[in-house]
């Protein structure tokens, strides 16, 4: 196999043996269960009925996927140093540059399968609040998430666990990677229907919520590097540091108070904050590949 298709294979495994973790199903369950809940809990809007719901979007994709990319890429790369396996594959033909990187690779294409499932029952609950609030305007009543949107949420929530558990007991599929692979088709295919309810209102909430993934991508390239480097307990506490550097800068990458402002996001807005973060993934790659190159 060429260094190219090894290092393809490095970034598959990465992110399936993510996705296979029990932790992540934890945190991909908390994140919907917030995405659809807390909107569904704050029935009286006070004028902006999908501002609850954009808003526990963006914390719920924001949080947990700060959160995944921290914990699951320091597991990920400390369990392939603690049991020796880096070794092995550093046998085959592939560098400890390329080594890096694919593994960096693998658990951001796993972090954005997490975010894509939030990000698809977010923007349900959004439509909802939308066509909820249109209704309250039409009937004088208060403005409350309209009700099959909140049962599409509960459906990405519950049906996949369900699914999950029927195929491990049939076909002896992983529980956790059948669950997580099998919610983020749900959310895939709510968010479409989702989308043509009210485009209008959907299609700013997308953009709006591209610069997470930049914000998502540092953390990750950050504890791939830390990892590298440092035991796990140690990895972890460095990229909390990190995580209170940048609260500061948060803001720019939240951009869900620019919503309520505006309405809208446009598409310079939404770029800055990938072009501010790419210097920062740069040098904690290089960082990581230097320090993988030292321990191999």
């Amino acid at each position: 196999m060429s260094a190219c298709g090894r290092s393809a294979s490095v970034v598959k495994a990465t992110a399936l043996e993510i996705l296979s973790e029990p932790v992540t199903l934890l945190v991909l369950l908390a994140s919907l269960v917030l995405a659809v809940l807390a909107p569904a809990f704050h029935y009286h809007q006070f004028g902006e009925p999908t501002r609850m719901a954009r808003d526990a979007g963006f914390s719920a994709v924001f949080t947990g996927g700060t959160v995944l990319a921290v914990f699951a890429t320091i597991r990920s790369i400390r369990r392939e140093i603690e049991t020796g396996t880096i070794e092995m594959a550093l046998s085959h033909p592939i560098s400890r540059g390329m080594f890096f990187v694919a593994k960096a690779c693998g658990a951001f294409a796993a972090c954005i399968v997490f975010a894509l499932t939030v990000f698809g029952v977010s923007l349900t609950s959004v439509a909802g609040a939308a066509v909820g609030g249109a209704i309250a305007e039409r009937t004088g009543g208060i403005a409350r998430i309209w009700g099959p949107c909140v049962a599409v949420g509960m459906a990405v929530i519950v049906l996949p666990l369900v699914a999950a558990a029927a195929a491990n007991r049939l076909f002896r599929f992983r529980f956790v990677l059948a669950s997580t692979v099998t919610a983020a088709c749900a959310a895939v295919a709510s968010a479409s229907w989702a989308f043509s309810l009210d485009p209008a209102v959907l299609a700013p909430y997308f953009l709006a919520a591209l610069p997470l993934v930049a914000f998502i991508a540092v953390f990750v390239s950050a504890s791939a590097a830390f990892a590298v480097r440092f035991r796990a307990n140690v990895a972890a506490v460095c990229s909390g540091v990190l995580f209170a550097a940048m609260v500061p800068f948060a803001g720019n990458y939240y951009l869900s108070d620019a919503l309520s402002a505006g309405g809208s996001v446009s598409w310079i807005g939404a770029a800055v904050p990938f072009a501010a973060a790419i210097p920062a993934i740069a040098a904690f790659t290089l960082l990581g590949i230097g320090w993988t190159a030292e321990r191999t």
